[in-house]
């Protein structure tokens, strides 16, 4: 069963609070989900694509929907590359 992935929503979007909350309570961001939620992201674009083309009223939403995803996709990104300088000094990122 997959966990919920709360943590952007208790960091407000903020990688250097997710870095700092997993500091504490101990955890990682690993490189999949970096993957997985680029994924996501472009699979929204290919429908908010269409719907611009479309002219559609639709694409209101899906523009939201496609923000909020590459927003995540960011914070988890900057909470995986403050991570690795932390571990190691640098990132292959």
């Amino acid at each position: 069963m997959p966990r919920e992935a709360h943590l952007f929503d208790d960091c407000r979007g903020s990688p250097v609070e997710g870095f700092l909350h997993l500091l504490q309570d101990g955890g990682n961001i690993p490189p999949m989900w970096i993957e997985r939620s680029t994924a996501s992201r472009v699979n929204r674009q290919k429908m908010l694509a269409k719907a611009l083309r479309a002219n559609s009223l639709d694409a209101i939403a899906l523009l939201r929907d496609w923000e909020l995803a590459y927003q995540k996709e960011c914070f988890y990104y900057g909470v995986r590359v403050l991570l690795e300088l932390r571990r190691t000094g640098k990132t292959k990122y």
